[in-house]
């Protein structure tokens, strides 16, 4: 498989590579001793994933995140002017992926300041290539797991809306055509269909023209 890499400011590399036909994630290695970096990548390698990039700071680790796009992130807790846990919370932020920190510490409030932050691992070094591909299997789950329950969360919340706007502008119908409730639906659902747009649209539409023209 070939490889490239190129240098991003100091010791960052993003590494070129073709995914893996075993399903491996794309991980970014956040760690500012490079020689254990190496040592992360090579065992990342042999567990079937992709480390699409190494970075020893948190502009690198920052840059990397966006150009190299990857689906996961090790992080080392004590980075070069840094801190791992702090950077793995502005990562989530710019884009939830599932971060695992790896670390020689295992202070209780290093352990619960990483789960604040929203990591979905925690790894003791010296890593094992066993315990990394168990707390990777184990991350990755609990993150998809996360994600479906946020969308879940996201299209309840969505069709709630939808529901009190629709309801909203059927009593605009209701008062100024002087229809029934189903008639006032019922309309909006042609209205709907005829303009090609989503009830809600049409629902915003329709209070937006009754505030206009002084209704409630």
């Amino acid at each position: 498989m070939a490889r490239g890499w190129k240098v991003l400011g100091g010791c960052g590399r993003a590494f070129m590579s073709k995914e893996t036909e075993t399903g491996g994630q794309r991980v970014l290695v956040v760690e500012d001793d490079t020689l254990v970096g190496m040592g992360i990548k090579a065992q990342l390698e042999q567990l079937g994933h992709v480390v699409v990039g190494q970075a020893a700071t948190a502009a690198e680790a920052a840059e990397l995140f966006e150009s190299a796009k990857p689906d996961l992130v090790l992080l080392d807790i004590r980075l070069d002017g840094g801190d791992g846990i702090d950077l793995a919370g502005q990562l989530m932020n710019r884009r939830r992926v599932p971060m695992i920190i790896v670390s020689a510490y295992s202070d209780r409030e290093l352990i619960e300041r990483a789960g604040s932050a929203g990591v979905f691992g925690y790894l003791i070094k010296p890593l094992t290539a066993e315990a990394m591909a168990a707390q990777i299997e184990v991350a990755v789950k609990r993150f998809g797991e996360q994600e479906k329950l946020i969308a879940e969360k996201e299209q309840l919340r969505q069709t709630l809306e939808t529901r009190k706007l629709v309801e909203r502008a059927k009593g605009v119908f209701m008062k100024r055509l002087n229809l029934s409730e189903p008639e006032a639906h019922r309309r909006l659902q042609l209205e709907s269909q005829k303009r090609r747009i989503s009830l809600a649209e049409l629902a915003k539409k329709i209070l937006e023209s009754e505030e206009l023209l002084g209704g409630s």
